[in-house]
């Protein structure tokens, strides 16, 4: 009995971990809209958001939270950003009410090159 009860443990942690996998990683952004867009702008050597669609954004970190970064679907290195370029930003859960304000940001999709 007891093989039996470890059987349908194991796939349910295989599930469990295959699961993770696909949620972890460099992947597309979440399944909604952007939480803002704006422009790369650059303060020394952090990249920030310029000219957001939301003011309370401007000046955010675009690194902050370690995020995927895209262009379109394919991803690139955050270096490969560009001054200027039109992206989208997606965050997740609050934001540290500080200015500029503090975001976990969780991807960065370049629109334009």
């Amino acid at each position: 009995m007891h093989a039996q009860r470890r059987i349908p443990l194991a796939v349910a942690a295989l599930t469990l971990a295959l699961t993770a996998a696909a949620c972890s990683g460099p992947g597309g952004p979440p399944d909604r809209d952007p939480d803002v867009t704006g422009t790369v702008g650059s303060e020394g050597t952090t990249l920030v958001l310029a000219a957001p669609s939301d003011p309370y954004y401007e000046g955010m970190d675009l690194l902050r939270g370690d995020p995927g970064v895209l262009r379109g679907d394919q991803p690139i290195e955050a270096a490969e950003l560009v001054d200027g370029e039109d992206v989208e930003v997606w965050i997740e859960g609050g934001c540290a009410e500080s200015f500029p304000v503090q975001c976990q940001v969780v991807t960065v999709r370049a629109i334009g090159e």
